[in-house]
């Protein structure tokens, strides 16, 4: 699969969860208004060619997606969080959740379909598994982007598993704020969610500092691509 359409055609039509948990998990292909996308979150920002693709837990629940359409509400307390430290990384983006076609960002989760009510209902490892091998896996290689952020436990666990990060702290909490190299040369980076209950976890001058470290990194990137190669 190298095209989007590839991807979000794959999303739609994928049902192992839902055989496997039919009563706790459903595909949002299941709705006439689900967007043709590889992940909701990327309809605020969804760069076809990232320089950082951002991974966290879930888009929410069938409740919340169907309240506001497949698409995130407006003062979504993780979107304004996320935004904000995107600019302590030297990233300015669109107040969420219009879309920003220039930023260079991609946002996606470690479970693209839609958990049952309630919102703060468990998510399952095998559900980050499968999604982390059949979407994940795909969307990184099709991308190709410079840094993958994992956000939170469940974003942080499907980046691992996606990137076959073997040798890294399997707990964000041991994670949070290191980052490494990844075989295809991305650089990785393990973070706090910034939705109020990650907060919880991790404070948020902490996650300040995790966000530096991502926009030191990206610096470092623009810098490298911007000298002049001496042979010129």
């Amino acid at each position: 699969m190298n095209d989007l359409a590839d991807l979000v055609r794959a999303r739609k039509e994928c049902r192992l969860c839902m055989s496997r948990d039919p009563h706790k998990i459903r595909s949002g292909a299941d709705y006439d208004f689900d967007p043709d996308v590889v992940s909701y979150w990327s309809q605020w920002l969804g760069h076809p060619q990232p320089e950082i693709l951002i991974v966290a837990q879930d888009f929410g629940d069938t409740g919340y997606f169907e309240r506001f359409r497949g698409r995130d509400q407006t003062n979504n307390a993780t979107n304004n969080n996320l935004r904000k430290l995107l600019g302590y990384a030297g990233v300015e983006v669109a107040e969420p959740p219009a879309v920003d076609p220039n930023a260079r960002v991609f946002l996606t989760n470690s479970v693209l379909c839609l958990k049952q009510p309630p919102m703060n209902a468990p998510i399952s490892s095998r559900w980050v598994r499968a999604c982390a091998t059949n979407h994940l896996k795909p969307l990184i290689r099709r991308l190709k982007p410079s840094i993958v952020v994992g956000m939170g436990s469940h974003g942080w666990a499907a980046v691992r598993l996606a990137l076959e990060l073997h040798d890294t702290p399997g707990k964000i909490s041991l994670a949070a704020g290191q980052s490494w190299c990844a075989g295809d040369g991305c650089r990785v980076f393990a973070v706090g969610h910034c939705g109020p209950l990650g907060l919880a976890n991790r404070a948020w001058e902490l996650q300040l500092e995790d966000w530096k470290k991502v926009g030191a990194e990206l610096a470092h990137l623009h810098a490298v691509f911007e000298t002049p190669s001496s042979n010129a």
